[in-house]
């Protein structure tokens, strides 16, 4: 706190001193007008009384009554002949004129009597070096206290959050910081908790994620180990050729998976960039059912599109045609005999809404569904096939499009999913 304090306080020192400076200098050089004519008429009410009580007389009086004058003015007087002073062409007009002469640094001052061979000199007292001394130190001093009760605040505020960045640092990603409303460093601590937050939440999901592609992992490859040692006891070719065909099987379980994988990897960690595209609604729709259709068609499952009431959207393309494309094989997965997709105007943005006659989702189960690798005990589980991730990328690239989505029941009974994104700013 100590080097803060100094580095302000020399910081605002010296540009206090530069702006007393700045200031005397523009009254002083460049605007030496303005202040000659403030001198003057301060002046000229005093010198008009002593001029008036001296005009009357000459010689030896004037002095004598310029010494009794003497003592009851804050100012030093003196009778000066006219031919002991230096004048310029502008100071003799302005003594024509009957105006005061302000010369040395606007602390001496002349003006004629009657014209005669002597001006009257008057000079203001100088100022005591003490007295700039003691302001200019008390001036600081006062400087000090406000700066003090300014920084310590601050510097308290500063050192929760590096104590809490410490603490988060040394692997307690619990830590957050907590400051009251009136603290000016409020926002910034906002900020390191939203971080905090992300990077535990982060760290929480990849070593779910890590325990979770272990154990999805596992099973293929046992049933390679497997396959790989019935090929080697096989001796019949017709044998030996179908459990290729599964070991290929099993290799492509496997890709698909780790295709998956990465795909969610880059979206849990934000490593794709979100580049948004107008595209026209109703052929990007068409083209993603087309996609899934002969999946549906293998499954005797009828899939329709039932409405598309938005002509453009702002999407990602390749990442919103994956989601929506999960949505589907989920919904053909599980359907009996029917899947219907629409896309409809919602609120401040778009809304994709997949059906289908299935049996359901239970509700206990409806947040579960959109976390990766976890899978439903009752009718939707591993049975059916998936890796537990399709529903996990739905959810992440409509957050990833400033949306969310759920599910709820459809009108056949069956699952009614929806996806929701906002507007493009």
């Amino acid at each position: 706190m100590l080097r803060l304090f100094l580095r302000l306080y020399v910081i605002l020192a010296l540009g206090l001193a530069g702006a007393i400076w700045l200031v005397n200098y523009t009254f002083d050089e460049l605007l030496p007008e303005a202040n000659e004519v403030y001198n003057r008429e301060a002046l000229r009410g005093p010198a008009y009384g002593v001029v008036e009580q001296l005009r009357p007389l000459q010689g030896a009086a004037r002095d004598a009554r310029l010494a009794e004058l003497q003592p009851h003015y804050g100012l030093h007087l003196k009778l000066v002949p006219r031919d002991a002073v230096a004048l310029n062409e502008r100071e003799q007009q302005l003594l024509a004129d009957g105006q005061l002469v302000v010369r040395g640094d606007f602390m001496e001052f002349l003006t004629t009597i009657d014209d005669g061979p002597q001006l009257l000199q008057i000079k203001l007292p100088e100022e005591p070096k003490w007295l700039y001394l003691w302001a200019y130190g008390f001036l600081g001093v006062s400087l000090a206290i406000v700066l003090y009760f300014w920084v310590r605040p601050h510097w308290r505020d500063l050192e929760h959050i590096r104590l809490a960045a410490q603490r988060f640092g040394d692997n307690d990603l619990a830590s957050r910081i907590l400051l009251p409303r009136r603290s000016t460093v409020r926002e910034l601590a906002g900020h390191f908790n939203q971080m905090a937050e992300r990077i535990e939440s982060l760290i929480a999901n990849q070593r779910e994620l890590t325990n979770a592609v272990s154990h999805e992992l596992r099973t293929p490859i046992a049933r390679l180990s497997f396959e790989l040692d019935q090929l080697k006891q096989q001796s019949d070719p017709r044998k030996s050729r179908a459990l290729i065909a599964d070991m290929y099987a099993d290799l492509g379980e496997l890709e698909e998976m780790v295709s998956e994988l990465l795909t969610y990897a880059s979206l849990e960690r934000g490593a794709t960039q979100v580049t948004r595209e107008n595209i026209e609604a109703h052929s990007w729709l068409d083209s993603v059912i087309g996609s899934v259709a002969l999946e549906a068609e293998a499954a005797g499952v009828q899939l329709s599109l039932r409405t598309c009431e938005v002509d453009f959207i702002q999407i990602e393309p390749r990442f919103m045609a994956r989601a929506v494309i999960n949505l589907l094989r989920n919904a053909i997965r599980y359907a009996e005999r029917r899947v219907e997709v629409s896309l409809v105007k919602f609120g401040s943005g778009y809304e994709v809404r997949v059906n289908d006659d299935g049996p359901g989702v239970p509700l206990e189960g409806r947040a579960k569904i959109f976390e990766p690798f976890l899978r439903l005990d009752t009718s939707r589980d591993r049975r059916t096939g998936g890796f537990g991730l399709g529903l996990a990328l739905v959810k992440r690239v409509s957050q990833w499009h400033g949306g969310q989505v759920e599910v709820l029941d459809s009108e056949w009974g069956g699952a009614s999913f929806r996806m929701t994104w906002a507007y493009a700013e």
